[in-house]
């Protein structure tokens, strides 16, 4: 069957090696189209303007509005659906979304012969389809949920936004953005994260090339005017480039220095450094450290300074590598001890060396020496003080485990935990100095550390002083709204953990009081007033019911001003959950809430887009290492955004 737009505009119409050949009427001259497309003919065509337009009124004239024809809804050869079929797109939209984004399976599964099989074997009539399509589908999938976060973003006051850069099984820079806030649900209130971007970062991660690429995908979803704050870890590149997204005065020349291949980049400024670049960040009040680096940072700064450690988790280390290489050691160990498992740290998460002390505290001292001289790995026994400085470990390090975990959830209030958990950190090694008989010096330098990397937490609740010219990391006021907006700490945290006089912790709660009000006052409304007459009605309305007496006075919060509203929440602050809490005040303490809300909505760490990162690893296998920037793209955002 010849095409509509050959037979109107084309003439001497052939087909050769499966390829279409007409000549045009207009100029004459051969176009040439693959035996099943158009799209040459049709973008001929279109250069003769008179001759396309007659083409399209002719089309519009000859179709008619009609019903979908029952052939569409039928086989298109024996036994078989046709691609409009239901049922057909119906499986083709569950290999998209269930097997190859949910499962991450290759889009090449839907060309082997034998997945092919089992589909005939599911449903006989579906008719397979190739990986091209499958491609063009994700991107039309992706397209579709880019629109559809741009919508919900569009309804939304206030963002923040965790930012970091990942290096792929090539050694290709991502860029992944992703977007937090706070979304009414009716009466419930939830936390949102939304993936932005995954995007390929070509050249050198220098901090004005990082800044340009973050603010291209802001205004994609126009959100850096409803942007509060940007959570990154503390890499020097990452620091600089939202001194750069928002300056203040002009910046200095960029260096080529700035390059990811730097190793002094992804370590600490020196200290003159440090002041210019956390200066400028300050003023732009909008770049929040990473909680949990920091943290990390800490944990790493007391164990490189305890020497007496590490002849212990040495021995530890090289134990849960045996058991995951040697087969008699694993055999003994198993009839041993069953399925419990020592696991292997991980170099970039100190918890991960925590869990593995603590898995093999868990085991009998006797018992484990037993096995380890059974498989002939003597040199590896520990000796009873160095099992009692595992011990030892466990205890001191344990409440940074509870911190660091508490901090990376997606769906919970995180950064309100912040403020409570450096404190009860502090204090918590303020009581092991004089308990502690092996790692005093590891006690003495965490807590060194800690003062010193959350030095501004110290400062606003006045138990550190404040430095001429530096601005302290974590001064930001929003760690002390938020940890007093969450009715689980409320200003519990400021009479137990704050070491202070009496008098100055009145001070401090003082402080935190007057933050709060200041930005309660900012969006206060005004409430409209009520007619008396028409409450006098209302009421006679009430009382004049069969059941009148029955029936409770609805609670109103006509008129409190937010000092009232911020006595009140503190007299009825009993732990509650933060978001149920804030649903069910929302109209008794107006004010309040929309503070809280916009506050609490605040991730406290950049955790959730390393978890992009780990999903971009997952579906990129090195069996797929040839997969293009623009798929990987797709596929890590249709997944993140599966909701």
């Amino acid at each position: 069957m010849i095409p509509k737009i050959i037979l109107f505009g084309y003439t001497d119409y052939t087909v050769v090696n499966k390829k279409r050949i007409a000549t045009c009427k207009t100029c004459g001259k051969k176009i040439t189209d693959g035996g099943a497309t158009t799209s040459n003919f049709v973008r001929h065509l279109k250069l003769h303007k008179e001759r396309f337009e007659q083409y399209q009124m002719n089309k519009s004239a000859t179709s008619e509005p009609q019903q979908s024809p029952i052939s569409q809804f039928m086989e298109t050869r024996v036994g078989q659906y046709s691609m409009n079929h239901p049922q057909q797109k119906a499986i083709n939209n569950a290999i998209l979304s269930d097997l190859v984004i949910d499962c991450n399976l290759p889009l090449s599964i839907v060309e082997n012969n034998s997945f092919r099989h089992f589909l005939s074997v599911v449903d006989s009539k579906y008719s397979p389809v190739c990986r091209r399509t499958l491609t063009s589908k994700i991107e039309n999938l992706a397209t579709k949920r880019r629109s559809k976060l741009k919508t919900q973003l569009s309804n939304t006051d206030h963002v923040s936004v965790t930012v970091d850069i990942w290096s792929d099984r090539k050694m290709k820079g991502i860029l992944g953005v992703t977007v937090h806030c706070m979304e009414k649900d009716g009466e419930r209130l939830q936390l949102k994260s939304n993936l932005l971007a995954c995007d390929r970062f070509k050249g050198p991660h220098m901090a004005e090339r990082i800044c340009e690429q973050f603010e291209a995908i802001c205004g994609e979803y126009s959100i850096k005017d409803k942007l509060d704050y940007i959570i990154s870890d503390n890499a020097a590149n990452m620091r600089k480039a939202f001194t750069v997204c928002f300056p203040i005065e002009p910046e200095d020349e960029v260096h080529d220095e700035d390059h990811l291949d730097d190793p002094e980049l992804w370590n600490d400024l020196t200290p003159e450094d440090q002041q210019i670049v956390d200066a400028a960040i300050a003023t732009t009040k909008q770049r929040l450290q990473c909680f949990s680096h920091t943290l990390q940072l800490v944990v790493g700064d007391g164990l490189k300074e305890t020497k007496v450690m590490t002849p212990s988790l040495s021995k530890l280390s090289k134990i849960s590598s045996l058991l995951h290489t040697n087969t008699t050691l694993k055999e003994v160990f198993e009839a041993e001890f069953g399925e419990r498992w020592i696991p292997a740290a991980v170099n970039t998460r100190w918890n991960s060396t925590l869990r593995q002390v603590k898995a093999v505290i868990q085991c009998d001292h006797r018992k484990l020496s037993h096995v380890l001289e059974k498989a002939g790995h003597k040199e590896l026994l520990f000796t009873v003080q160095e099992w009692n400085k595992l011990k030892e470990l466990v205890d001191i390090l344990k409440p940074f485990g509870e911190a660091t975990d508490m901090t990376q959830g997606e769906k919970i209030v995180t950064i309100s935990s912040v403020v409570p958990s450096v404190l009860s950190l502090n204090h918590h090694l303020e009581q092991r100095k004089p308990q502690v008989h092996f790692l005093s010096g590891l006690v003495r330098s965490l807590q060194a550390s800690l003062n010193k990397r959350f030095l501004g937490i110290f400062i606003n609740v006045k138990m550190a002083r404040k430095q001429d010219g530096i601005t302290a990391p974590f001064s930001d006021p929003v760690y002390l709204k938020a940890a007093a907006l969450d009715p689980a700490f409320s200003l519990m945290w400021v009479e137990h953990h704050v070491l202070v006089k009496e008098e100055v912790k009145e001070e401090v709660a003082q402080r935190v009081k007057e933050l709060i009000l200041q930005d309660a006052t900012g969006t206060e409304e005004a409430v409209p007033l009520v007619d008396e007459k028409e409450r006098e009605d209302h009421s006679l309305g009430q009382e004049d019911g069969l059941f009148a007496a029955y029936c409770k006075r609805q609670k109103k919060a006509v008129g409190t001003t937010p000092a009232l509203q911020l006595s009140h929440y503190l007299d009825i602050c009993e732990g509650q959950n933060a978001l149920l809490f804030w649903a069910m005040n929302r109209k008794a303490l107006p004010s309040l809430s929309r503070v809280a809300i916009r506050v609490l909505a605040v991730p406290a760490s950049s955790a959730l887009v390393e978890r992009v990162f780990s999903h971009g690893g997952i579906i990129l296998r090195p069996r797929r290492a040839q997969m293009t920037d623009r798929l990987l793209s797709n596929l890590v955002f249709c997944k993140c955004n599966a909701s």
